[in-house]
C-alpha cells in the first residue's frame, strides 16, 4: 500500500513539473501545413515536408537567390521568413527548436526585435537550438526563422518542434535521473 502511495505522489510531481503550455500553434507541423505561421516566401519557397526530427513533418525553407548581369555582384542571396506571434508563459525560460541546413544555406532565428540576439543555424544534422526568453515572460514576441542562401543551387533550412521549456534539456535529463535513483533507493528501503 505504501509503495502505491509513493508511486502516486511521484506521478503527481511529474505532471506538475511538466507544464502543458499553449501558445505555439502547430510547432511540430503535425497538420502538414503552416497553420498558425506567417510565411514570407517572395524570394523563395516554404513547405512542410516529411522527415522531421520527430519522425513526421518539418518546415523546409528554400531561399531563391539569383545570378545578376555583368557589373553587379555575381549572386544576390534570397531569403524566406516564417514566424509566429507568441505569448511567453510566466514560467518559461527558453524557446527550443530543432533545426539544420542543407547545401549553401544559413538560417537565423530570433525574437524579431533589433535588441534581441539571433541564433545562427549552421548544423548539417538536426540539432536543438535555444533562445532565452526569461526576460520576456508574459510578453508577446514574434519568433521567427529566416533562411538565406549563399550560392546558387538547392539550399534549404529546416526547423521543427518549436516549444517552450522552463529548464534547458540537459537539466530535464538530470531531473529524471535523480527521480529514478530516488525511486530505486526507496524500493530497497521498503
Amino acid at each position: 500500500m505504501e509503495m502505491r502511495r509513493i508511486a502516486s505522489m511521484c506521478l503527481l510531481v511529474a505532471l506538475l513539473a511538466c507544464p502543458a503550455w499553449a501558445g505555439i500553434i502547430n510547432g511540430s507541423f503535425e497538420t502538414g501545413d503552416f497553420t498558425g505561421w506567417y510565411v514570407d516566401d517572395v524570394f523563395g519557397s516554404a513547405a512542410v515536408v516529411d522527415g522531421g526530427t520527430d519522425g513526421w513533418k518539418a518546415a523546409r525553407l528554400k531561399p531563391e537567390g539569383r545570378n545578376t548581369l555583368d557589373g553587379d555582384p555575381p549572386f544576390v542571396p534570397g531569403y524566406v521568413f516564417v514566424g509566429q506571434n507568441l505569448t511567453v508563459p510566466h514560467d518559461a525560460c527558453y524557446i527550443l527548436f530543432d533545426a539544420w541546413v542543407e547545401g549553401d544555406a544559413i538560417g537565423y532565428s530570433d525574437l524579431v526585435n533589433p535588441d534581441f540576439p539571433e541564433v545562427t543555424i549552421t548544423s548539417l544534422l538536426p540539432a536543438t537550438y535555444s533562445l532565452d526568453v526569461s526576460s520576456r515572460r508574459g510578453e508577446q514576441v514574434l519568433f521567427g526563422v529566416v533562411a538565406r542562401d549563399t550560392a546558387p543551387g538547392d539550399n534549404y533550412v529546416y526547423f521543427d518542434n518549436v516549444r517552450f521549456t522552463d529548464i534547458p534539456e540537459p537539466g530535464t535529463l538530470a531531473l529524471c535521473a535523480t527521480g529514478a535513483l530516488w525511486l530505486l533507493t526507496l524500493r530497497r528501503v521498503v
